[in-house]
Formats: structure tokens, C-alpha cells, sequence
């Protein structure tokens, strides 16, 4: 199964990106006589342009399920198998202060080389996030305790194994 980023939900990041690089950019531009107000902007000018690449990094990135891997087909493309994850991360980055509805979360997958990391905005997160947490307690994998509670927010319950005592 293939899921990728829709491009509405990407929108706002371009947007960011765009305004940041236009209202960083054009001071970087005017100012490269100044050497200190040039290390500001142009630095503030990198980052946005950082950003702006990693959206369509994403933009371009499917991801693809199938029962033995997960893989990322796009420009950082990646593979993992479900039976080798060693560690699974799920974040909550919320918008405001008191958490509530808006936000986003970042799902991280690990094996022993590398990692492979979504956000929720891809289609069927939900899906991938359930089976994550099925592979990662099936293995035995690390999952840190902020990651449970997410898992439980979402709906998915992942049952910790039973410390063997003696």
C-alpha cells in the first residue's frame, strides 16, 4: 500500500517558506556590506531555505507499506523491515499552549542502521503508526513511555511485555 503527503496539507509549509526566504532574503540582499547584519539575515535566510527543501522533500516522498517493510521512495528513500525495528518514537508537537486538537505528531522508525521518520499529515499515519507499534512490541524493540501515551491518544494500544522476576 502507498501513502503520501496530499499537497493541501503542504500548502502552508511552501507559504512559510516562500515569506520567510522573501522577508530574510531581501535584507540578506541589501545588507552585504555589513558583515554582522549579513551572518543574521543570511542565516535566517538558510533556514527558511532549509525548510522550503525539506517540504518538497516530503512532497516527493511516498511511502510504501507491504507486509514485511516499510519504505520511503522519494530523494532520502529508506527501508526498514517491521521484524527489525530496534526502536519506535511517536512525538506530539502541539500549537498552543494547552494541548488539544491542533498539532502534529512525528512518527520515528528504527532499525540497528538508520531510521526512517513520517508526520502525521500523510495519509493513513494511522494505519502505519498501529503497525509500527506492533512490530516494535512483537520485537521487543524500545518504546520510551511519552511514545505509549501517544500510541494510547491515538487509539492504539500496545501492551507492554511482563518483567520476569527471580
Amino acid at each position: 500500500m502507498t501513502h503520501s503527503y496530499p499537497l493541501t496539507s503542504l500548502y502552508g509549509d511552501y507559504l512559510r517558506a516562500l515569506v520567510g526566504l522573501v522577508f530574510m532574503g531581501t535584507p540578506f540582499y541589501f545588507t552585504l556590506g555589513n558583515l554582522y547584519l549579513m551572518i543574521i539575515f543570511g542565516a535566517l535566510t538558510f533556514l527558511f531555505l532549509f525548510f522550503g527543501i525539506r517540504t518538497v522533500i516530503r512532497h516527493l516522498t511516498v511511502i510504501e507499506t507491504t507486509p514485511q517493510t516499510i519504505t520511503a521512495i522519494g530523494p532520502l528513500g529508506r527501508q526498514i523491515a517491521w521484524d527489525k525495528i530496534t526502536k519506535v518514537d511517536l512525538k506530539y508537537f502541539s500549537t498552543k499552549r494547552e494541548k488539544s486538537a491542533d498539532g502534529w505528531m512525528q512518527l520515528k522508525i528504527c532499525d540497528v542502521t538508520h531510521c526512517l521518520k513520517i508526520e502525521s499529515n500523510l495519509e493513513g499515519f494511522d494505519q502505519i503508526a498501529a503497525r509500527a507499534a506492533t512490530a516494535a512490541f512483537n520485537n521487543g524493540a524500545e518504546i520510551n513511555e511519552t511514545t505509549m501515551e501517544n500510541f494510547t491518544a491515538m487509539g492504539v494500544t500496545v501492551d507492554l511485555p511482563e518483567e520476569k522476576t527471580g
